[in-house]
């Protein structure tokens, strides 16, 4: 898949199988038979997940569009989010991280979403990371104290923060405009002392088998996600 740049980040656009795109294809269809000429655009950021936008958005759009979301479960799709473009637009600062993950790694599935010239002011993305990167490393501290020396704990927990992990580091590479799409390639190249330990906690989000093995290397673990927090802290200054 080809990675092209979008606002000075590096995307690489989303691939949706057949069956994800023509139910994304029925949802566009049911949004601009309810909003009419007032719908905008619909984009989908994951394979079950999209955003709707809309010039405006009333209560009896919402009381209408609630007896099509079993369809759109059945079909296998979370419920959309559903904003205006001007709200989407004036709340850039305010989900630097959750809008950004959608600009940089999107499909449009029908109109125009407002996209043109958006761009996340990068230093509350900056500050979101930082945010995320030392929240991330204040529970793994807390994990080491609750877990009272039990290591099945210690590896449940360890296994339990692949997901966060993976996030930041996607979030982290947006930041610094890379590819957002593959968070252990951007641990090689952002972290090459910790890439194989970062790597193998990912791994841990969909095979929790080797967490107890990871135990022995929570110092190391710590010390890799103070390495990110502190890369995140001094970007840009």
């Amino acid at each position: 898949m080809e990675t092209t740049s979008y606002n000075g980040h590096m995307v690489k656009p989303l691939e949706l199988s057949t069956t994800a795109r023509r139910a994304f294809d029925r949802m566009g269809d049911d949004f601009s038979r309810v909003l009419g000429a007032r719908f905008e655009g619909l984009v989908a950021y994951s394979p079950e997940r999209g955003a709707a936008f809309a010039s405006t958005v009333s209560a009896a759009d919402l009381d209408a569009l609630s007896m099509l979301t079993d369809v759109w479960h059945r079909s296998g799709l979370s419920t959309p989010l559903l904003l205006t473009s001007d709200e989407f637009r004036r709340s850039l600062d305010a989900f630097p991280l959750e809008y950004q993950a959608i600009l940089d790694h999107h499909v449009v599935i029908a109109g125009t979403p407002p996209f043109a010239g958006a761009v996340v002011p990068r230093e509350e993305l900056r500050r979101a990371c930082e945010t995320q990167a030392k929240g991330h490393l204040v529970h793994l501290r807390q994990a080491w104290l609750d877990s009272a020396g039990h290591s099945d704990h210690l590896a449940h927990r360890i296994a339990a923060s692949a997901l966060p992990l993976r996030v930041l580091l996607s979030h982290v590479a947006s930041l610094t405009g890379r590819d957002s799409t593959d968070a252990g390639q951007f641990a090689t190249e952002a972290f090459p002392a910790f890439a194989d330990l970062m790597r193998n906690v990912i791994a841990l989000e969909h095979n929790e088998a080797g967490a107890k093995a990871m135990v022995p290397r929570l110092p190391q673990y710590l010390a890799a996600s103070e390495a990110i927090w502190e890369f995140v802290d001094k970007w840009g200054a």
